[in-house]
């Protein structure tokens, strides 16, 4: 095996092609990423970068060194778009495509969207970057969402001078993943610090001034984040002839 191609240049994919070097593989090794960025974390997205903490420098995965290091045919900036599992060769967005000897796909997930308006999500580098710069004392930024991504980000745009409104379908916020008393508890922190938070409410869809809820009613927003969870990015894969 000369050829070990892998599909997705986020901590996943990052992990397999150190794993792979680690274990002594010594052969071609490229790994393809659809974003410009080397890898980095994505949990400071919606916290320390969102809040200005910290600039994208910081997250980076690995050092410019450390990368080097893998000796990596390193495809950044240009998404696959299919493959052709007999050759194990997958096609990117620019034209090109590469066969390999083996292939792991790491492409991760997508934000689910709303109907309507284009709005806010936040996943990647740039889209953190996008809101961060829209945030400002006295803008109104609608939340979807009140899981773990959109009350953090909720939490940080409230601190940062904005007037929030977290939206959420459920009764407690986070229920479901810290319980009903935890859940109580953080929605009580948001409300002791100025957020409008609104459960029970479902969104559906983005206007031009807000977003509309199922009962008609319109909640103006100058920003909507959309925060309801993801989908799995394997698309490109139906019709390959691999199981998804």
């Amino acid at each position: 095996m000369r050829r070990v191609l892998v599909v997705g240049a986020s901590a996943a994919g990052l992990a397999a092609a150190e794993t792979l070097r680690r274990e002594g593989y010594d052969g071609t090794l490229t790994l393809v990423g659809e974003e410009p960025e080397p890898p980095y974390d994505r949990p400071p997205l919606s916290k320390q970068l969102l809040a200005a903490q910290w600039e994208a420098e910081r997250l980076a995965l690995r050092t410019p060194a450390d990368l080097a290091a893998l000796d990596l045919d390193l495809r950044l900036g240009v998404a696959a778009t299919g493959l052709e599992p007999l050759s194990r060769t997958v096609r990117l967005a620019d034209g090109s495509e590469l066969p390999s000897d083996a292939l792991v796909i790491a492409t991760g997930v997508r934000p689910r969207r709303l109907p309507g308006r284009d709005a806010h999500v936040l996943r990647t580098l740039g889209d953190a970057l996008a809101l961060r710069g829209r945030l400002s004392p006295g803008r109104r930024l609608v939340v979807v969402g009140a899981g773990f991504l959109g009350a953090e980000a909720a939490a940080v745009a409230s601190l940062l001078g904005a007037r929030v409104t977290l939206l959420e379908p459920a009764a407690v916020p986070l229920a479901h993943a810290v319980g009903a008393d935890v859940g109580r508890m953080l929605a009580q922190a948001h409300l002791d610090r100025g957020v409008d938070l609104r459960c029970g409410v479902t969104v559906t869809e983005v206007t031009e001034d807000g977003v509309r809820l199922a009962d008609g009613s319109v909640v103006p927003a100058d920003d909507v984040l959309v925060a309801i969870g993801s989908l799995p990015n394997t698309e490109r894969l139906h019709g390959s002839g691999l199981t998804v």
